[in-house]
């Protein structure tokens, strides 16, 4: 008699049909392919994962854009009314857009706030700065989107 090892038998891990059977967590034993609907299951949950991704850098620039008025106050220098209320709602416009990315045209209009962040730049060198740190985040996030989930590339990756 042989001592049980502690390994299971291939043959034992697999249903009675022939596809392979998966654990819960969807995960496949080592050697056996996924089905057509383990890997939707995946690019699903990477859909989602990249665009909660999304959101936070929207959160994280929204914050950011608020507190470079008051980091302007102690300067001295300051921005003025009008364009601290601009700053103010795109602030806003990107806590919203973090709000509405599960929709399908939430990344293109995620995308366009990015432009505008960095539109900003324009008032303040370090806006830019910071802006295009931001922008290079965006992009390389919605890069990795593209490779996992298999969206369109080009100008499409950007409002997939």
């Amino acid at each position: 008699m042989s001592e049980p090892t502690g390994r299971t038998d291939p043959d034992e891990a697999r249903g009675t049909d022939e596809t392979p059977a998966s654990d819960e967590g969807g995960r496949v034993p080592v050697g056996s392919a996924p089905t057509e609907e383990q890997i939707a299951e995946r690019a699903r949950r990477a859909d989602r994962a990249t665009r909660g991704v999304l959101a936070a850098v929207l959160a994280l620039e929204a914050l950011v854009t608020l507190l470079v008025p008051r980091a302007l106050a102690f300067s001295g220098t300051g921005l003025g009314v009008t364009r601290t209320l601009l700053l103010v709602g795109l602030a806003l416009a990107m806590v919203l857009a973090a709000g509405l990315l599960r929709r399908p045209w939430g990344i293109g209009f995620g995308s366009a706030l990015q432009v505008v962040f960095l539109l900003t730049g324009v008032w303040l060198l370090a806006m830019l700065v910071i802006a295009a740190i931001f922008a290079a985040v965006w992009v390389r996030v919605l890069m990795l989107r593209h490779e996992i989930v298999g969206t369109p590339g080009g100008v499409r990756l950007l409002t997939s």
